[in-house]
């Protein structure tokens, strides 16, 4: 699906809520045409934005939990923008939205623009096209409006160089830890302690609501075995499209003699003439051809396998390998072929998958799926209608459409769910009012991946607390751990304070280098900042508590610059001035609230459409 927020997530982050999916979010108060204080969540200048367009971005968020307000704010910056664009008269031309529109591959077949598939997406979004055209336009320009800040920050040249000098020091450091366990038996937990706690932690000794559940899962998938394909269908689409029944795979040897992008003529000449020696060599003897791979091959994913690259199909190789393997006999060896990593010999091992039985059975399963996906829709109106007209029970909805009703085990509310009904949409209609209290079925939830499942409760249990006598020795656990934890930091930093005087003398081990951006197995992150923070006299000293409970103390020996580190420094600086584009980019959309008044209502963002008085917010 065409994603046209996904190049710019970094600068967008805390400006324009990032919802995956086709669009930011479907069409602001475009499907409303009401007037006065009509129900909105918020007006942006003359622009309103009603509680459905807050579920409807929501509903896109894909797996997503994000905060009712994050999404409000996300659409108010988003108006604000299409606000300023109608302002000043700027539109999209009608050649730039027919390319955007082609080059979505969801409305493609074999690469070019399927006007069914197209009409086929906008019946499942029960929208228009003058509709998705619109919201195409918008965001078009959007994405332009991004582009411009993203490319209008510049940092002085000096400015770099110092940064990427900063990011490419090193810091040699030794550690030594001092564990919280040598603490445990100083430590008598008392029975108030332990009330205490459990009070405290009430939640986390909670057994959520549980439910089973009776559940129809529909999917294009779900459908396949219902769909029969006839011969005439079959025969017509191979006829239409004759390399998309091509499912050949070939297994494929090859020995690499890499050439790199900047060699030169000369450079690349030796290779090439090293590359022939090896092949009249593999032609003089084909049955050595593994011993020579693993004696030549610059291939390291192969080469020790005798270069065997295994079986592949159409569209998985380059261009130039893929079309000298894919016209050799089994068994053959080819000439040289070039391509961008340099050159290649190639041995067909073998073919399979290429046979008229195995071509159609392939055609088949595409056919299968193309009826599937135009039938799911109304499918799942059907699935909606029957299942809401008889709420009691979802046997006439299995009956009617042919579907098999599966149940559950026993499913956790929230954080505790796994699986299916992990996903928060489906969390909420499980667990609604309607299906536990009144027992009726839930809604038809769409998953967001292509699948839609309605559920009913055959059996609930509230949410209780675990015993305090079961979770006792837990509580224990965790209490001694805590005040280990605050012995253990209490020595550290006397320890810190004597070494930093030069009183102490500790044996430091494990020396290691550390820079700012690298990762290491034993130097816990957040101690970086304070190695780097420390005094450049060797050997200096830090302390810091480890997520472990343990209070590690650094010794700094030395401090070097790794230049094969430039590279990587290079993209942090790009990165960089991306974070400075996004500051400007927030100022610039600062400044179009003071060119068009925003207020919303809070009561309206978690329950739209209330009776109460609103919460108005103005900015």
């Amino acid at each position: 699906m065409f994603n046209v927020v996904e190049k710019h997530q970094k600068m967008v982050k805390g400006i324009m809520i990032v919802i995956a999916g086709t669009f930011v979010v479907w069409g602001i108060s475009g499907y409303f045409g009401m007037s006065g204080d009509d129900g909105y969540v918020a007006k942006v200048g003359s622009s309103k934005i009603y509680s459905q367009d807050i579920d409807r971005a929501m509903d896109q968020s894909q797996g997503q939990s994000p905060d009712k307000m994050q999404v409000l704010f996300g659409l108010i910056n988003r108006q604000l923008l299409l606000n300023s664009f109608e302002d000043h008269h700027l539109s999209v031309t009608t050649t730039q939205l027919q390319e955007a529109i082609a080059a979505i591959p969801a409305f493609q077949t074999d690469g070019k623009f399927d006007i069914n598939k197209y009409q086929d997406f906008l019946k499942q979004r029960y929208t228009t096209s003058a509709k998705f055209e619109q919201d195409m336009q918008q965001q078009i320009l959007i994405n332009q409006e991004l582009d411009f800040f993203k490319n209008s920050y510049f940092t002085s040249q000096i400015f770099q160089d110092k940064f990427a000098s900063l990011l490419s020091r090193e810091r040699n450091v030794s550690r030594y830890v001092i564990d919280p366990k040598q603490f445990y038996a100083k430590i008598s937990i008392s029975e108030s302690d332990i009330a205490a706690y459990y009070q405290q932690n009430i939640a986390k000794y909670t057994i959520p609501d549980q439910v089973k559940l009776q559940y129809i899962q529909l999917s294009a998938d779900s459908l396949l075995k219902t769909i029969t394909i006839s011969d005439a269908d079959v025969t017509k689409y191979m006829q239409d499209h004759p390399n998309a029944s091509n499912n050949e795979q070939i297994d494929v040897s090859h020995i690499l003699f890499t050439v790199a992008p900047d060699a030169t003529a000369a450079q690349k000449a030796q290779i090439k003439a090293q590359a022939e020696k090896v092949l009249a060599q593999v032609r003089a003897n084909p049955a050595d051809f593994a011993k020579l791979a693993k004696q030549y091959s610059q291939d390291p994913g192969s080469a020790a396998n005798g270069g065997d690259l295994g079986f592949f199909g159409h569209g998985v190789m380059v261009k130039p390998f893929e079309d000298a393997a894919f016209n050799m006999k089994k068994g053959q060896i080819s000439d040289l072929v070039e391509t961008q990593y340099g050159f290649h010999i190639l041995k067909l091992n073998d073919i399979k998958g290429n046979d008229p039985a195995s071509k159609r059975a392939l055609v088949v399963q595409q056919l299968q799926k193309q009826k599937a996906q135009q039938q799911l829709p109304a499918m799942v109106d059907q699935l909606n209608d029957l299942t809401y007209n008889k709420a009691d029970s979802l046997d006439p909805a299995a009956q009617k459409l042919g579907v098999t009703i599966l149940t559950s085990d026993w499913v956790s509310k929230g954080a505790a769910a796994t699986g299916l009904f992990a996903n928060p949409k489906l969390q909420k209609s499980i667990f609604s009012d309607e299906v536990i209290k009144q027992h009726h079925n839930s809604e038809v939830v769409d998953l967001g991946d292509g699948s839609y499942v309605v559920a009913r409760s055959t059996d609930f249990k509230a949410a209780t607390m675990k015993p305090l006598e079961t979770v006792k020795p837990q509580i224990i656990d965790a209490l001694k751990a805590q005040q280990a934890s605050q012995m253990a930091s209490a020595l550290g930093q006397q320890d810190l304070a004597q070494l930093q005087q030069g009183k102490l003398k500790l044996n430091f081990a494990n020396p290691e280098n550390v820079t700012l951006l690298g990762q290491s197995k034993t130097v816990d992150p957040m101690a970086v900042k304070q190695i780097f923070a420390a005094p450049a006299n060797f050997p200096s000293y830090t302390g810091t508590l480890a997520q472990d409970g343990s209070y590690v103390l650094y010794q700094i020996n030395s401090q070097s610059t790794d230049k094969s580190l430039d590279a990587q420094n290079e993209k942090v600086v790009s990165q960089l001035a991306e974070q400075y584009s996004m500051m400007n980019l927030n100022a610039y959309v600062g400044s179009l609230r003071s060119l068009y008044k925003v207020n919303y209502k809070l009561d309206r963002v978690q329950n739209a459409g209330g009776d109460a008085a609103p919460a108005q917010v103005n900015q």
